[in-house]
């Protein structure tokens, strides 16, 4: 954990916004992602937040890969629960991680917490296999072997 002061962090944030070109109310899927870069170091920097900022990397990484491989062009549709099973509950990692694949909150006070990589949209929910972490760390110790050889 990097300790700094709340000027500090408030001062990385801004410079990240600036860097990566980037407001407060990203218009795509690719702005939110790097807005929610902006935010989760900037807020995971003070040690305040229940994850690891690895994990939340890790758990987006796995979820982008299957999306590459198994599912059709977006926008996509997310259960907050369903990614949350995948990091056992930890809804904290998993909405970091949907940020990280530019998906935001649909606010639909009377339905379940769904995100959505569309701009204000619902869209139908992807389901991940149980195994998506264990199948993408598989995949990434077979590169790291490969590299090794």
């Amino acid at each position: 954990m990097i300790h700094m002061t709340l000027k500090m962090r408030a001062q990385l944030y801004l410079a990240m916004t600036q860097a990566l070109d980037v407001t407060d109310d990203p218009q795509t899927p690719e702005e939110a992602q790097r807005l929610a870069l902006c935010e989760l170091v900037a807020d995971y920097s003070g040690g305040d937040g229940p994850y690891a900022l690895h994990e939340a990397f890790r758990l987006a990484d796995a979820m982008d890969y299957y999306l590459t491989e198994h599912a059709e062009a977006g926008p996509h549709g997310f259960s907050v629960a369903n990614v949350a099973r995948l990091v056992g509950g930890d809804r904290d990692t998993a909405k970091a991680a949907l940020r990280l694949l530019g998906a935001r909150p649909t606010y639909d006070p009377e339905g379940p917490d769904d995100w959505s990589t569309g701009p204000r949209q619902r869209d139908d929910s992807i389901r991940f296999p149980r195994d998506l972490l264990a199948e993408y760390i598989r995949l990434e110790l077979e590169e790291a072997e490969g590299f090794a050889a």
